[in-house]
């Protein structure tokens, strides 16, 4: 709803809404690592002011993280005794550690501002990547992506042999094997995505798979968003 955030916690049926300029902290129960409204101790608040949710961790020892559910691998920390820190996002799931259990929470919120067109850059810099969306290469890349995309951001990246038995259900890929879908992932690397110049960036240089960076350099510069998985 505009205008207000509103969570719900997992699999439970209970919604609250948080409007602008309203304050919620929260508990966790120890026993069954529930969220609790109101709870003692407090552990930590959300507080909506400013079109922004702000989250504020009060503990000493305990990391909260929250996933961008759109974004497939992008998050934030809220480090122990943080505090107003602002979710980036529109849809996110706040993961909070307690003990051995691991309470999850989904947070929705209204759309973010966007600059109007007419204010933009009139000379901006050229895209990065240019992909065709029709093609095969892409569908791979898509493929590569879907767990992340429809799942966590922990999702494992599919095998050669995973994407060829996903893409087998498109007359496209009718006859798809392991050496075709090679073709794409290594065009994909080597020819369309900057992913090696990129990947020194990424674990401090530390080379992935091809199939590894080149999911999460699509993901963190959205060439391939939840939009796609369609085309699949």
């Amino acid at each position: 709803m505009k205008g207000n955030r509103d969570f719900d916690q997992g699999h439970a049926k209970e919604r609250i809404y948080l409007k602008t300029g309203e304050y919620l902290d929260f508990g966790i129960d120890s026993r069954t690592g529930r969220f609790e409204p109101g709870g003692k101790p407090s552990v930590g608040a959300f507080e909506f002011r400013d079109n922004r949710l702000l989250v504020s961790n009060f503990t000493t020892s305990s990391t909260y993280v929250i996933e961008n559910l759109e974004g497939g691998i992008e998050l934030v920390k809220v480090r122990p005794r943080q505090l107003r820190l602002a979710i980036p996002f529109e849809m996110s799931r706040v993961l909070i550690p307690s003990g051995e259990n691991l309470t999850e929470l989904t947070v929705f919120g209204s759309p973010l501002p966007l600059m109007e067109e007419g204010l933009s850059a009139r000379a901006p810099i050229p895209p990065m990547v240019n992909v065709e969306t029709t093609s095969k290469y892409f569908a791979v890349l898509v493929a590569l992506c879907e767990p992340r995309l429809r799942g966590s951001s922990m999702a494992a990246v599919p095998s050669v042999q995973e994407v060829v038995e996903r893409l087998r259900r498109s007359s496209q890929f009718r006859d798809a094997n392991r050496s075709s879908i090679n073709y794409h992932i290594n065009y994909l690397a080597d020819q369309k995505l900057p992913v090696s110049r990129w990947v020194k960036y990424m674990d401090e240089g530390r080379r992935h798979s091809k199939r590894e960076a080149l999911v999460a350099f699509a993901l963190r510069f959205d060439i391939v968003r939840e939009e796609h998985l369609n085309l699949l």
